[in-house]
């Protein structure tokens, strides 16, 4: 039986296959292009099982990062996930993605959904709030960030979302797919524009 991963939170998705009951994946693929949340998941996905010899029907954990990140690219991701695990009957894992980074990067300050001088983030002793960045930089722990002075990219490895599920796979703790939604600190910049300029 297998585990399926997937990563659409930062800019460059990734999904992750292997045995459900391993904690690292066989195989990992990248999503192509900028419309990766649109339109590459499931193409990408199907050609993962086919190239392995696998199908849909051996899939026993379907695992997903869930935010803050990428709008569209968590809606589908979590969406896709959510009718895997309702049509096929396999257990479901979200991992956060602050906690995805935070296991990724020890000892670093992760700053996620950076806007307006703020950011969703944690670090050694740091637990996950919404900070002033200058909070951070006086901390003086190496940034993760979507930041040009940023010591590290936030780009989440598959990898190590494949271990954390796994690790929750074997403690059986499953998420409810049917309340499962994407994490957003923040509402989308589109919906803030329109309420400004629709009052």
């Amino acid at each position: 039986m297998l585990h399926l991963a997937l990563e659409t939170s930062g800019r460059a998705g990734t999904v992750a296959l292997g045995p459900v009951d391993a904690d690292a994946p066989d195989a990992v693929a990248a999503l192509p292009g900028r419309r990766r949340g649109q339109v590459d998941l499931l193409p990408v996905v199907a050609d993962l099982f086919a190239e392995h010899g696998h199908t849909p029907a051996d899939l026993a954990l379907v695992s997903l990062a869930l935010g803050p990140g990428s709008f569209t690219g968590l809606r589908v991701a979590v969406a896709t996930a959510k009718m895997l695990s309702l049509t096929l009957g396999v257990k479901l894992i979200g991992v956060p993605t602050l906690d995805l980074l935070v296991a990724q990067h020890p000892g670093h300050a992760v700053a996620l959904n950076v806007k307006r001088g703020t950011a969703w983030s944690a670090g050694p002793g740091l637990e996950p709030a919404l900070r002033d960045l200058s909070e951070l930089t006086e901390l003086g722990f190496p940034r993760v960030a979507d930041l040009p002075d940023a010591d590290l990219p936030a780009e989440a490895d598959v990898a190590v979302l494949y271990r954390l599920a796994h690790a929750r796979h074997l403690a059986s703790d499953y998420d409810d797919p049917l309340a499962l939604a994407p994490a957003y600190i923040r509402e989308p910049e589109a919906v803030t524009l329109w309420d400004a300029r629709h009052p």
